[in-house]
């Protein structure tokens, strides 16, 4: 019984022996990569405000700590947060709905009263599901209503622009307005965005202004011309603030082509016309349009159910789609609080991040994108954010949606395409008017991988360069 004692202590003894060096090891290398990401603050960040933290992806400690409790803007590294929310409250497998009712008979292919199309806060609604919904009614022999095509959108409050975006950022694609009713011109989801196109080959004649999807009741104010192929394009497309106005101008090359998408002023009657436009096509007579609630006696006669949550979200962080944001906000405050709303949706998501173990005295935001210049974060928090996510059952599919460095493709590299070629680094990148950040995983030299959280504002210049060389020490060294 000795033997085995002595024989058991010695072993323990060489493990502790051979453990000690391994830890000096590691001990030096954060030294080290302290010192070098310390020397590029100081030579780089002089004149600014800024927050970075360096967590163990196993344990959660904290490697690297400079500002790391101070709050910053996080710009669209808030997603994180309204993501992870999204997944845990609402679950990867959730679908959002939008349904098509009734409210009176057909009789010799007249419907006696009105169609109504109901609005669940789908942020995915495309026009071929309108027109899968023109298709059905069709099928029930519809060709005239007594009545008019109405929109239920009071799933959601009628708010619907998010705090923080100033008049002149109203038409940029990135501004969207909120409906539960809303619809996007394409796959990637922009949402309560339409697609301008101007084209034209006869020169000194009006180009060709085109609207994708084609919807009657959004006017278009045409300025343009068309000159020598050759010349500078100096066509400039937007929106009249507070209407849903587009005005054209400037000169377009011949044979040449200019497009972009602006927000809608009126996604829910946006929506609508749209259908309208199918339906008119299908056969049906034009109907006017409202907006009212589904009464208690219609049929529902189609459901249109979304993509699962978590293939949303794929396309929510790797394109960084701020009205996705903003709608999964509502969404969750409908669902939690009954009340589809910015301020219950963050309620909700605050309740979230409490019950998950963050400090949410540490974390302020009024919206679900992180446009608001008056959000903060530290780096502290949001760097423990990404360790606590790495416990859930759906922790894999948020870590593929984020944008993976060096790597081509919107929907793989993303942000991230053109930055820290030769790293793994899968990680949110934000971006507002003086404020940089970059929050995910890093894997270091020895094969481990790291977390990490790089928050900077007021800056006069990009910091983008500054941020990808903290990231690259993180990897050299650890």
């Amino acid at each position: 019984m000795k033997k085995k004692i002595i024989v058991m202590t010695v072993l323990l003894f060489l493990y502790s022996c051979g453990s000690v060096p391994f830890a000096q090891e590691a001990w030096a290398n954060e030294q080290t990569m302290a010192t070098k990401i310390n020397t590029v603050v100081a030579k780089n960040w002089k004149d600014n405000e800024y927050s970075i933290t360096v967590r163990d992806i196993n344990n959660g400690n904290v490697l690297y700590n400079n500002h790391g409790e101070k709050m910053i803007r996080p710009a669209s590294t808030h997603k994180l947060l309204v993501s992870a929310a999204a997944l845990d409250l609402l679950g990867p497998d959730y679908r959002f709905a939008t349904k098509a009712y009734v409210d009176g008979p057909i009789i010799d292919g007249v419907l006696q009263g009105n169609i109504y199309l109901q609005g669940g806060g789908d942020p995915t609604l495309l026009p071929v599901h309108l027109e899968s919904f023109a298709n059905g009614l069709k099928k029930l022999g519809i060709t005239k209503i007594t009545g008019k095509l109405i929109a239920d959108d009071s799933w959601f409050d009628d708010d619907r622009l998010a705090t923080g975006i100033v008049p002149q950022e109203e038409a940029f694609s990135y501004a969207s307005r909120i409906s539960a009713l809303t619809l996007s011109p394409n796959d990637q989801y922009d949402v309560a965005n339409i697609q301008v196109k101007v084209t034209g080959t006869k020169i000194g004649q009006a180009a060709n202004v085109q609207l994708y999807p084609y919807a009657s009741t959004i006017p278009i104010v045409n300025k343009t011309k068309i000159v020598k192929k050759g010349t500078k394009s100096t066509v400039k497309i937007t929106r009249e603030y507070g209407a849903d106005r587009i005005v054209v101008t400037g000169n377009l090359p011949a044979g040449s082509e200019q497009n972009t998408y602006v927000t809608v002023y009126n996604p829910t009657l946006f929506t609508l016309d749209v259908l309208r436009e199918k339906l008119i096509a299908k056969g049906i007579h034009k109907m006017p349009l409202d907006i009212g609630i589904v009464p208690e006696n219609a049929q529902r006669v189609g459901i249109s159910y979304s993509i699962p949550l978590k293939d949303i979200n794929f396309g929510f962080l790797k394109l960084s789609i701020n009205g996705m944001g903003e709608m999964l906000t509502k969404q969750l405050g409908k669902e939690l609080l009954g009340e589809g709303s910015w301020s219950a949706g963050i309620q909700a998501i605050r309740t979230y991040g409490m019950d998950t173990g963050l400090n949410m005295e540490q974390w302020y935001f009024e919206d679900g994108s992180g446009l608001n210049h008056q959000n903060r974060v530290s780096s502290m928090q949001e760097s423990l954010l990404l360790y606590k996510v790495r416990q859930k059952p759906w922790y894999f599919s948020y870590l593929e949606a984020l944008p993976h460095a060096g790597r081509k493709g919107s929907l793989v590299g993303a942000t991230l395409e053109k930055r820290l070629k030769g790293y793994n680094v899968s990680a949110k990148t934000g971006y507002i008017t003086g404020t940089y950040a970059l929050s995910g995983y890093v894997q270091g030299k020895s094969g481990k991988w790291y977390i990490f959280s790089i928050l900077t504002q007021a800056n006069k210049s990009s910091a983008i360069a500054t941020i990808d060389d903290i990231v690259r020490h993180i990897a050299n060294e650890m």
